[in-house]
C-alpha cells in the first residue's frame, strides 16, 4: 500500500487590526501558526482559530517569520496557552529572548514610514515578561512535514538577518516583510519600511520567485499574484 503525500494546505489569514496579520496553515495533518503578532494579541489570535476549528492544545507549532515585535510579541502568552514550540531562525532568535532590538540597526527604505516603524517598535516593546527561550532555532531550510504541513521553510535574509518565508507545496508562500502592499494602491506592492540590508532582502525575493509560487501572502497588505512581486523587483531592484 502506497503512503499518501500531503499537498493540500489551506492558508487563512488572521488580520489584527493596523498592525498586520498572522497566519493559520491547516494540513492534512495538523495546523501551525506563522507569526505571532503584537504583545497583548494572544486572546484575538485564539478567538481567530477557534472560529476555524483549532483548538489551543491542537496547534503544533508557532513559526516566527523574523523577530520584529509585531510578528513576536505575544509569542511567549501563546506558547503558555497552546503548548505549541516556538521556531525562529538562529540569526533572530536574540530578539525572542529579549536581548536584541532588530530595529535598530535597520535602515529606513522610506522615511515616513521608517519613522513610524521604528517609533511603533518602541511603543510596543515586548519587554521582560515577553522575553522567551525558542523552542526551535534553526539556521537552514527545513521541512515541516513532522508539523502536519506540507511545505519547506528557507532563509530570506534582507528586511532582519534572520528573515524566513514558507514555501507550501500547493504552490502558496508566506514570507513575512520581504515586500508590503502600498496604502494609497492596495493593488501594488511596495519595498519593506525598514530593511537590514535591502539587496539581500531583493535577492530573497528573487529565491522565492524562483519556486514559481501561485500565490504570495505578506503580512502589511493583501496577497500578491507572483507577477506583482516580479514588477516590485524590476522597479527597485
Amino acid at each position: 500500500m502506497m503512503m499518501k503525500i500531503m499537498t493540500d494546505s489551506q492558508v487563512t489569514p488572521i488580520p489584527l487590526g493596523a498592525m498586520g496579520k498572522v497566519f493559520l496553515v491547516q494540513g492534512d495533518a495538523g495546523a501551525i501558526l506563522v507569526d505571532a503578532g503584537m504583545p497583548g494579541q494572544a486572546e484575538q489570535i485564539l478567538e481567530a482559530l477557534a472560529t476555524h476549528g483549532v483548538k489551543p492544545e491542537t496547534l503544533r507549532l508557532i513559526l516566527i517569520t523574523h523577530g520584529h515585535v509585531d510578528h513576536i510579541g505575544s509569542a511567549r502568552e501563546l506558547r503558555a496557552r497552546t503548548g505549541a514550540p516556538v521556531a525562529v531562525h538562529a540569526s533572530d532568535a536574540a530578539a525572542l529572548r529579549g536581548e536584541e532590538d532588530l530595529t535598530e540597526n535597520a535602515v529606513p527604505t522610506s522615511r515616513l514610514f521608517g519613522l513610524l516603524m521604528r517609533l511603533g517598535a518602541r511603543l510596543a516593546s515586548p519587554g521582560p515578561d515577553s522575553a522567551l527561550e525558542p523552542d526551535i532555532v534553526f539556521d537552514a531550510a527545513w521541512r515541516l512535514d513532522e508539523y502536519g504541513v506540507a511545505g519547506e521553510v528557507i532563509p530570506t535574509p534582507g528586511h532582519s538577518p534572520g528573515s524566513v518565508s514558507l514555501l507550501l507545496d500547493n504552490g502558496e508562500a508566506i514570507v513575512g516583510d520581504l515586500a508590503m502592499g502600498s496604502l494609497l494602491f492596495p493593488q501594488r506592492a511596495t519595498p519593506p519600511p525598514i530593511a537590514w540590508d535591502l539587496e539581500r532582502n531583493w535577492e530573497s525575493l528573487r529565491v522565492v520567485l524562483e519556486r514559481d509560487p501561485k500565490l504570495v501572502y505578506i503580512t502589511h497588505g493583501r496577497a500578491f499574484a507572483p507577477e506583482v512581486l516580479r514588477r516590485l523587483l524590476i522597479k527597485y531592484a
